[in-house]
């Protein structure tokens, strides 16, 4: 037990140690890649409105009312008359101000050539000199490119000063790409991108920086960040590796997991900070749990220990017990399994192999009696057939002698009738047999009815060889005559059967002009049979049962009109061809 014990204990500690580390190592991984997928998806927005403001800069360079003004503007207007020079104006106001009504952009600021009048504007227009030199060369160094400015204070009249970040471009003469007519200044809110982490499923206590080329442009901080400089932050940040899964940066006594997305539209970085302790301590509540499951463990295996040799050997020598009276060939007695271990899965499978070797004796005992039976009925279906066919032969016979023509054809249809019907003990028949089991019985109903029955047959040659079950077309022929004409005043109609091939079907159609159905008894047709016999609630049970579910009869009948019974069977491939179609 000693032994026993030391090792479940060693195994328990190894599982739990390793279970708390790997535990640790996918709790952060997950939470790693939770995050990383957040800050893809906020990557993703930012990336989608820098494009809006990118488009919104492309209608400007391109746009067929402004290089005009700007090449009058950068030529001097001279003796241009004022009117011309205030439509400029206006015309300017209004392609600037239609382009600004775009949620992401703050304003957008024309710098224009020149000295007229409108460039003193300072509100959308202003003179290209007023750009700071150094901007302007890096402006012009982008050859018509787009150049970002990072976040910077920027003051609006009147009075109103914004944190921005701005988008700079040369408006080139599009006849000329290398003149200059003016530059644009699209500006976007700080908030603007700050509303987009806003959003995103992120650290309560961390914080978000987006940063290019070592220069922050904006960040979303929380309060236990808020208290360092961003600068610093900043440092740190950028003196992270980005190759590590993980990298950890220290602010203060707190150690931060640092997450790097880049913003693939504009080259920009998005870092992100989670604090190491907000991680892990969902590990350490894993490794608590761990902890207290090896304790329990432990205790159990010192008690299972304990009953184990017992309950051991007291089920081994109940299934000893068993197995003896099994050798001496009593089969009554089974175990009573009571326990959940491995001696009780040999009880369970004793208990098996006694049950099934008591179903095997019946089951030999049951062959023997049903053998016996099948010989008999065997004999009875060979003998009873042949003895009805000769005493109808005997009458045929007998009806010609006094020249009985009704009667002889009555007999002829009869022996017909239960010849094609009996089908020598087979279930499957042809069409061609079925079609003529169905003439027969037609015969004999033209005889009983006095000839007030008319039918005819369409079918399709290339199907009558095809093999389906027997006994699906007269029940249903029988029903149109007895219930469908027969209930007429007159007592006289007709039958149509119509056989032919629906894509991957055989359809039979048997229609009469009988007194017809209403929907309630179009309903229940199904489901009770008239008249007894086979009826259509056995024909469809039957091909149900043969070919599956999705084939049977289906009915279609108006008041006073009509029946249509549509039989669906499945397509068997015919032995003999030909063409056109039979009518009998």
């Amino acid at each position: 037990m000693l032994s026993y014990l030391t090792l479940i204990v060693l195994a328990t500690f190894l599982i739990g140690y390793f279970s708390y580390m790997k535990a640790t190592q996918i709790v952060e991984e997950q939470v790693g890649a939770t995050f990383k997928q957040a800050l893809h998806q906020a990557a993703i927005n930012i990336t989608y409105r820098l494009e809006e403001v990118e488009n919104v800069s492309e209608l400007i360079l391109t746009h067929s009312r402004l290089q005009p003004i700007l090449k009058r503007a950068q030529s001097g207007y001279g003796d241009t008359t004022t009117v011309q020079l205030l439509n400029d104006f206006q015309d300017l106001i209004g392609i600037i101000s239609n382009l600004e009504n775009n949620r992401n952009i703050y304003r957008i600021r024309l710098f224009v050539p020149g000295d007229s009048l409108y460039s003193r504007e300072n509100n959308n227009i202003f003179r290209m000199q007023d750009l700071d030199s150094e901007l302007i060369q890096q402006i012009m160094d982008t050859n018509g490119h787009i150049l970002w400015k990072s976040t910077y204070e920027q003051e609006y009249l009147p009075s109103n000063k914004q944190e921005v970040i701005s988008l700079f471009r040369t408006i080139n003469d599009l006849r000329n790409l290398k003149t200059v007519l003016g530059v644009v200044a699209i500006d976007i809110q700080e908030d603007v991108l700050n509303g987009v982490f806003k959003d995103v499923n992120f650290s309560e206590n961390g914080a978000i920086f987006v940063y290019n080329n070592g220069e922050r442009i904006t960040s979303f901080t929380s309060a236990a960040i808020s208290d360092y400089a961003e600068s610093d932050v900043m440092d740190k940040i950028l003196n992270a590796s980005p190759s590590e899964e993980l990298p950890i940066i220290q602010l203060g006594e707190t150690d931060y997991f640092t997450i790097f997305q880049e913003v693939e539209y504009s080259g920009w970085e998005i870092a992100a900070l989670v604090p190491v302790q907000e991680i892990r301590a969902k590990s350490q509540i894993i490794g608590k749990f761990t902890g207290l499951i090896g304790l329990l463990v432990i205790s159990l295996a010192t008690l299972s220990a304990a009953l184990l040799a017992n309950q051991l050997t007291r089920g081994l020598r109940t299934l000893v017990v068993h197995m003896q009276d099994v050798r001496h060939g009593s089969y009554g007695q089974l175990i009573r399994v009571t326990g959940n271990d491995e001696i009780s899965g040999l009880q369970s499978q004793y208990n098996s192999m006694v049950l099934r070797i008591r179903e095997l004796i019946e089951t030999v005992y049951l062959m023997g009696v049903r053998k016996q039976a099948a010989e008999l009925t065997a004999l009875e279906s060979q003998i009873k057939p042949h003895f009805l066919y000769n005493t109808l032969d005997t009458l045929k016979w007998m009806g010609m002698k006094i020249k009985a023509d009704h009667m002889v054809s009555l007999v002829d249809s009869l022996s017909k009738f239960f010849r094609l019907g009996l089908n020598r003990g087979q279930e499957l028949t042809t069409v061609v047999n079925e079609l003529g089991h169905v003439q027969a019985f037609m015969n004999i109903q033209d005889i009983r009815f006095s000839e007030k029955l008319s039918y005819w047959y369409e079918v399709d040659s290339e199907l009558l060889s095809c093999r389906i079950t027997k006994l699906i077309l007269q029940p249903i022929v029988e029903n149109a005559v007895l219930h469908g004409i027969q209930q007429k005043e007159d007592h006289s109609g007709t039958v149509i059967v119509r056989v032919y091939a629906d894509n991957a079907h055989y359809v039979f159609d048997v229609i009469d002009d009988g007194v017809g159905m209403t929907r309630k008894q179009q309903a229940i047709l199904l489901q009770e049979d008239r008249g007894g016999g086979y009826g259509a609630k056995n024909v469809h049970q039957r091909i149900r049962l043969y070919y599956g579910d999705n084939y049977g009869v289906e009915c279609f009948s108006r008041l006073g009109i009509g029946t249509c019974i549509r039989i669906r069977l499945p397509m068997v491939k015919s032995e003999l061809h030909g063409s056109g179609r039979l009518h009998l």
